[in-house]
């Protein structure tokens, strides 16, 4: 369950067709480059001032969970969700690439074309950790022994967690219960976007660590259902 094709296409087209067709045009038609320089200089602020609308929102999504069989047990899972990020880094990207193109027009500025070269190197770079990061992301599954952390690299028992902590931000008391990559602490949504509520999932998270009776409905219709009825109202 890694970022769905949609994402790299939102993340990269703007990009590429940036790189490829403003070199045609102002190869083919050099009076145009200006024009279309700023019709997508326009085009790109509207874009980056979405993407910012986006980002804002990254708390936001549906209050429930995929009721699924991970590892033969029941469980809830919630898909990562990289499109607000995309939005905005994609649009980023192209406006970097125009940016150094304009840098290439004043060509009697070896300082500017270096910067512009390293414009582009250092966009393709971001956009190509990116990518890696968005193929190599995973689920996050909730059970009735654990959480499994971005497809079960990391695996975090219920017990490791400290119920002291504030709830979104869990330390791991018992660090050598972890299995898999190591943690330090919980924080869900930080390094992989999910597609959920994080209110939702943040206290239906703090519910199970605090009352283990109540781990062993985890992944069935009725125990989704009542966390649904329970849980859902946000504060805004």
């Amino acid at each position: 369950m890694r970022a769905r094709a949609g994402d790299f296409l939102v993340l990269l087209a703007p990009t590429v067709v940036v790189g490829v067709l403003v070199p045609v045009v102002a190869r083919d038609d050099p009076g145009a480059y200006v024009p279309l320089l700023l019709a997508l200089l326009v085009i790109a602020t509207i874009g980056i001032a979405f993407g910012l609308i986006l980002l804002a929102q990254t708390t936001r999504g549906p209050s429930t969970f995929a009721i699924v069989v991970w590892r033969e047990q029941a469980a809830f899972r919630v898909r990562p969700s990289f499109r607000r990020q995309c939005v905005f880094y994609g649009v980023l990207g192209a406006a970097l690439i125009l940016m150094a193109f304009n840098g290439f027009r004043v060509g009697h500025l070896s300082v500017l074309r270096a910067m512009s070269y390293g414009i582009i190197v250092l966009t393709t770079l971001f956009l190509l950790i990116l990518s890696v990061r968005m193929l190599r992301s995973g689920p996050l599954v909730l059970t009735a022994e654990g959480i499994a952390i971005d497809g079960g690299r990391s695996f975090v028992p219920w017990d490791a967690l400290d119920t002291t902590s504030e709830p979104g931000t869990w330390a791991v008391c018992s660090p050598e219960l972890v299995r898999g990559r190591r943690v330090r602490e919980f924080r869900p949504g930080e390094d992989v976007p999910l597609e959920v509520s994080l209110y939702f999932l943040t206290r239906v998270i703090d519910l199970y660590a605090r009352q283990p009776e109540r781990r062993a409905a985890i992944g069935t219709p009725e125990e989704l259902e009542r966390l649904r009825g329970t849980l859902t109202r946000q504060v805004t």
